[in-house]
């Protein structure tokens, strides 16, 4: 496990330190649980942004995101962003159902 240094100004560490009280837990655990939520929605928002450019499709950017498929699409569903696929994506993801 590697260390790192952030600085955080004055009122971050108190929303930390109030939400570490409330968890029963320490400032380090609540940072990391907010770092790795933080880290989740980043990769979601960026296969988001490569799928709606048509870059990827639904399939390979929910793999991006790592969220199953059904997961990406609710996503999308509350962005309101259609969903779009090819016959040839439908026919893989029809084929992962066995």
């Amino acid at each position: 496990m590697a260390v790192t240094t952030v600085r955080l100004n004055d009122e971050t560490l108190r929303q930390l330190d109030a939400l570490a009280e409330q968890e029963g837990v320490d400032r380090t655990t609540v940072l990391k649980k907010a770092l790795d939520l933080g880290v989740r929605e980043i990769k979601i928002d960026m296969a988001v942004d490569r799928y709606q450019k048509g870059f990827i499709s639904a399939w390979r950017a929910a793999q991006e995101a790592g969220v199953n498929l059904w997961e990406f699409i609710d996503v999308l569903k509350k962005r309101e962003i259609g969903f779009m696929t090819s016959e040839e994506d439908l026919k893989q993801m029809l084929g992962a159902f066995g």
